[in-house]
């Protein structure tokens, strides 16, 4: 799953021209494959508004980072940023997002904030490791003990089961969800050229 976000009005100073979108009904060679996506690729480093993409582990933190230091987003809209419901960013607070996330970069508090919350994800990273390990315990265990094995833990005794349920439910979830400045900086030049944007 990803977020896609596209330019409502995408600033164009050269009048790029945008590919043609392929018609996947047909079947096409690995080269026109390769020649078009290279076209696409080309076009949007030229028109930096009219996209952007981010995988759910990468897009969260960056639309959490957005609503809670941008003071850009009212509180009704900020369940939409989580939904790839199309919702709508108009030109003006697009703009607005660039502005303070230029003001949070260069005040060095996104390097801050980055560095303290990459501390603390890969801290529960390594928590996870050591979950892993007593899940793979766990599931050895019960293997020997019913004689079979590559069992799946859906298919645990009830008891067992709920067992196994209890140590992968210490998995700390927030270990998945990385944070870059680089990213950060990325996404506020979409806003800044994006003329407005849809999150889909």
């Amino acid at each position: 799953m990803g977020f896609d976000l596209y330019g409502t009005n995408p600033y164009n100073p050269n009048k790029a021209v945008k590919p043609k979108n392929l018609d996947w009904n047909e079947k096409h060679s690995q080269d026109e494959l390769t020649k078009h996506f290279e076209k696409v690729e080309q076009y949007r480093k030229e028109v930096v508004g009219e996209y952007f993409r981010a995988n759910v582990w990468w897009w969260r933190p960056i639309a959490d980072y957005v609503i809670n230091f941008t003071g850009c987003v009212d509180e009704e809209d900020e369940g939409y940023w989580h939904e790839n419901g199309g919702h709508e960013v108009d030109e003006e607070t697009a703009q607005q997002i660039h502005n303070q996330l230029q003001v949070l970069i260069e005040s060095g508090h996104t390097k801050e904030f980055q560095d303290k919350y990459e501390k603390e994800r890969l801290k529960a990273e390594r928590h996870n490791d050591k979950v892993e390990k007593e899940l793979d315990k766990f599931c050895k265990s019960v293997e020997k003990k019913l004689g079979k094995t590559n069992l799946a833990p859906k298919d645990f005794p009830k008891e067992d089961h709920e067992k196994w349920e209890q140590i992968y439910n210490k998995r700390i979830w927030s270990a998945s969800y990385p944070f870059s400045v680089d990213v950060i900086k990325e996404f506020a030049e979409f806003c800044r050229f994006s003329g407005g944007f849809r999150i889909c």
